[in-house]
């Protein structure tokens, strides 16, 4: 059994000039994780260009080896972004944003780049249809 979660990102940029980088960085680095990259998907919608990262009913625990590749390639993801490197010494528009949503109600873990524009959000709610 084990605890589940739920998980989205993405990684996206809003100049679509920079999306055939971002992703060629994604393609060559993300991990080679097969379960992974099955929950991943290109994105190009509302002037973003990227990926959309899902994953549900997964056990989303650090010490997979799996997981750590993941993280790993987040933040690399972030740092590549935020140096200068790869766009003729201009700062990439790259954006990384983060969601895990545990069973239970109260465990959720976000994370966003600095230029994360809130494409992912979490919203509770209760709704009676009749």
């Amino acid at each position: 059994m084990g605890y589940r979660s739920v998980v989205e990102a993405v990684f996206y940029t809003r100049d679509k000039e920079q999306a055939p980088l971002l992703k060629l960085y994604v393609d060559e680095n993300f991990p080679k994780n097969e379960e992974l990259r099955e929950c991943l998907t290109p994105i190009k919608a509302n002037n973003a260009w990227g990926y959309h990262f899902i994953c549900e009913d997964v056990k989303w625990y650090d010490s997979y080896e799996s997981i750590q590749a993941y993280r790993d390639f987040a933040r690399n993801f972030i740092g590549f972004a935020e140096s200068k490197e790869g766009a003729d010494a201009e700062q990439l528009s790259w954006a990384y944003e983060f969601v895990r949503l545990g069973e239970e109600a109260n465990d959720i873990e976000e994370e966003r780049s600095d230029d994360a524009d809130g494409i992912l959000s979490v919203r509770r709610e209760i709704e009676l249809n009749f």
